[in-house]
């Protein structure tokens, strides 16, 4: 019942002879299928036989498709079965062969049984041969039977849905095939009943006899064998692919009419010229970072799978919108593109999208210029952004020597200097001005001959300096008059004191800069050797060259005159390198010291424009494209996209890191001066210790016969004696047991201890003195306790001469 593969050859043939083709692939399931199967004659028809690989290796037919794509086939016949057939269309529209110039000739009799409304979008014209009319009423009566009956003895209402569906070839070709058995029975008048079987019984017995009576004569409907068996005199209708999924009957084929075109002539509203749903695009691509990377990974990437980055991941957000597929192809040499005056031509990018036809759309980091605008078209811009300069990150500078300085000027300094001085100078007067301040030396006498002041010039200053370090002192003002001035000067060091702590800790923690420039006027007029450039025939280049400004103007024949960078990636491995600043799109500097912590972008932007999706002039596609990138913005997406692949892919965020980690600690380096300050104030105390030791030492009546040097000599030694608690007023610091058992007789110990019993009970005497003493002296305990002191040792110097005498006469 099946027709014979020559019938669809034939008619394939009568086919493209028809279609005017003049070459073609066909795509065959079967090895034995060749190209002289369909066109014995090649002078009319070229055909190139393709075998399809197995029905699991999706990649490997994509691959088989792209190869064709890029050798500039056109024309399609697929010869295979309903389901190869289908996935063979799909792989054809991912790798962008189902647009309007492709055909497509399916020779199977069952792709009515397919959901074909994916492939009915992209204006490929897909033909097809039936062996029914399905829409004829005789089929239909027959698949409503069907339905019913289905219905009627399952009772199941999917299976009677399923049974209602487009029935396969095979299964209307059974049904004919037993209206023939059952209409030849009834001719030969032959026994009906019971199960036949071929093999044995009655239906082996009438086997033969009914299977050459159907096949010597001729039925209703056209249905006839020739004497091998084959069936060949077939009509055959041609259906071609409408938009929706639905196959409309154009024409009739038949062996001796060949095919006859029945078209009918029904109007159908065009379809929107910038729909751009289930089309398949080819995207020109270039790599740069991150717009366009190719994709890291352990696993073999094909396809569109190799890519990755902003751009890859915006087309596919259209794509989702739009509902359209796309191929990439990337650019070899990775140029942009530019009008040549000289020659007249485009470059790049712009030359192939222009002049290829397979090309749709081309995306990059692709500015938006006057000059492409001339030669293609573009898309509202989906990033803005301006020209800026990269420069090197500027070295951090050496913390000041001394840095706990900076908080006040030297003005300022100055200033508390005076006043420090000033403020010591009125409280040593006033003190001396208040009688209250003027106390009894001596607490244990009723009626001392004097009275002396604690605010002595240095007692004043050295009470200042404890209110401005907020250590104090062990002075306390007594009169009214000294406590308004010291209440004043505490005030005023609390208010300078708190001053100089916040500024402190503000300039310690922050680096002043060391940029060597900060403008683009700067860079122009600059006198450190800095030379700067822009990528050899890039938009920022361009920008300088057609500039009016008379600045720009000078800094593009500065740079013409040096040679330009071929890549982004060289120029800024020029302003790693050495002296030199790169004038680029502030989009790509930003991606850069996102990433690079020895560069930084230095100055505002010069210009301002935007990145767009070039395409065609005069592209039917501009307004969805726009419309949906629109969308995109409004809905905050393109700036997530842009977070992301900015600030989080690709070891995005390192140098923010690193610059708040380097400016919350401070180093060694900012207190250099302060230990500097700690050990010249510790040097200067010994050195003033060893001046006052040498002046003790030159006053000293231990010796008087002795020279200076010895005697200081002795007092040196005596200070590094570190066991010794207790240093002797009288005789020498450093002798000898015999000098000492010499020089020490017991009348004169017994003479002393009177002495020393009489300075033991003047001292417990004084100490009790003062407990108990009148609140005037009782002000200040410190002042008796020095006046006590003063009194030890006037009387141990009057023991000491009474003490001598005798030893002398002696």
């Amino acid at each position: 019942m099946y027709p014979h593969p020559d019938v669809l050859a034939m008619a394939c043939a009568d086919l493209v002879e028809a279609k005017g083709w003049r070459s073609a692939v066909i795509l065959h399931e079967d090895s034995a299928v060749g190209a002289a199967t369909i066109a014995p004659d090649s002078d009319r028809l070229a055909l190139l036989p393709r075998q399809l690989p197995l029905p699991n290796e999706d990649a490997l037919l994509r691959n088989l498709l792209l190869v064709l794509k890029k050798s500039g086939a056109v024309n399609f016949i697929i010869w295979c079965g309903p389901e190869c057939a289908v996935r063979v269309l799909d792989a054809a529209q991912r790798v962008g062969l189902l647009a309007a110039r492709h055909s497509y000739v399916v020779l199977t009799l069952d792709l009515h049984t397919q959901d074909l409304e994916p492939f009915s979008h992209g204006g490929a014209n897909i033909t097809t041969f039936q062996l029914y009319d399905l829409n004829s009423t005789e089929v239909t009566e027959t698949i409503d039977a069907w339905s019913t009956a289905y219905s009627r003895r399952l009772g199941d209402e999917e299976d009677a849905s399923s049974a209602s569906e487009a029935p396969p070839v095979a299964l209307l070709l059974a049904y004919d095939a037993a209206r023939l058995v059952a209409e030849t029975v009834q001719r030969l008048n032959l026994p009906a009943g019971g199960v036949g079987d071929c093999a044995r019984g009655s239906g082996a017995f009438h086997s033969d006899t009914i299977l050459n009576y159907v096949r010597s004569e001729e039925w209703a409907g056209g249905v006839s064998w020739e004497a091998d068996g084959a069936r060949r005199d077939v009509r055959l209708g041609l259906a071609e692919l409408e938009r929706g999924g639905a196959l409309a009957h154009v024409a009739l084929w038949a062996p001796r009419t060949a095919l006859v075109w029945q078209r009918p002539v029904v109007y159908t509203p065009p379809p929107p010229h910038d729909s751009m749903t289930n089309r398949t695009f080819t995207v020109l691509i270039a790599l740069a970072s991150p717009y366009i990377m190719k994709k890291k990974s352990t696993d073999r990437l094909s396809g569109n799978d190799r890519y990755e980055g902003f751009c890859i991941e915006l087309i596919d957000q259209l794509a989702n919108l739009l509902q359209f597929n796309y191929t990439f192809v990337e650019q070899p040499d990775g140029v942009y593109g530019n009008y040549n005056n000289t020659t007249r031509q485009w470059t790049g990018m712009m030359r192939r999208l222009r002049d290829d036809p397979d090309i749709d759309f081309a995306i990059t980091d692709l500015t938006i210029t006057a000059e492409r605008e001339r030669g293609v078209d573009f898309t509202t811009p989906f990033m803005n952004l301006g020209i800026s300069i990269l420069f090197h990150t500027p070295l951090p500078p050496e913390p000041e020597l001394f840095a706990f300085l900076l908080p006040f000027s030297n003005e300022v300094w100055l200033y508390l200097g005076f006043a420090y001085i000033g403020s010591s100078l009125v409280l040593y007067v006033v003190g001396r001005l208040c009688p209250e301040e003027w106390q009894n030396p001596y607490p244990c006498v009723e009626d001392p001959p004097a009275l002396e002041n604690q605010f002595t010039l240095a007692n004043a200053l050295w009470f200042n300096l404890g209110a401005v370090l907020l250590q104090g002192s062990e002075i306390a003002p007594v009169a009214y008059g000294t406590r308004a001035v010291a209440s004043m000067w505490w005030l005023f060091a609390l208010v300078i004191t708190s001053s100089y702590t916040a500024n402190l800790a503000t300039l310690l923690a922050k680096t002043t800069s060391t940029e060597l420039i900060h403008n683009v006027q700067e860079l122009a007029e600059n006198e450190h050797g800095i030379t700067y450039g822009a990528k050899k025939g890039g938009s920022t280049y361009t920008f300088f060259e057609q500039s009016q400004n008379p600045l720009y103007q000078k800094m593009f024949q500065e740079m013409r005159q040096q040679k330009m960078p071929e890549k982004n990636e060289d120029g800024i491995q020029k302003v790693m390198e050495g002296n030199y600043a790169f004038l680029m799109e502030s989009t790509s500097i930003e991606y850069t010291i996102e990433r690079n912590c020895e560069v930084t972008k230095v100055g505002d932007l010069l210009d301002s424009k935007g990145y767009g999706i070039a395409m065609k002039k005069n592209s039917q596609y501009r307004n969805s494209m726009n419309l949906a990138l629109l969308n995109l913005q409004e809905g905050g997406v393109l700036r997530e996209m842009k977070h992301k692949w900015w600030k989080e892919m690709h070891g995005g965020g390192a140098c923010n890191a690193v610059e708040d980690r380097e400016s919350s600690e401070l180093r060694i380096e900012n207190f250099f001066g302060l230990f500097l300050v700690l050990i010249v104030g510790c040097a200067l105390g010994i050195a003033l210790s060893c001046c006052d030791l040498a002046w003790a030492a030159a006053r000293s009546q231990r010796d008087p016969d002795a020279p200076f040097l010895t005697r200081f000599w002795h007092e040196l030694r005596f200070v590094f004696r570190f066991e010794q608690g207790e240093k002797p007023v009288q005789g020498p610091l450093i002798e000898s047991k015999t000098t000492s058992a010499h020089t020490e007789s017991p009348g004169s110990l017994e003479e002393e201890a009177p002495d020393e019993e009489r300075l033991r009970s003047l001292s417990l005497q004084t100490a009790g003195t003062g407990a108990g003493a009148a609140p005037r002296w009782s002000r200040r305990r410190s002042s008796m306790h020095n006046a006590s002191m003063r009194l030890a040792r006037h009387a141990t110097r009057r023991s000491s001469r009474r003490s001598s005498t005798p030893n002398k006469h002696a």
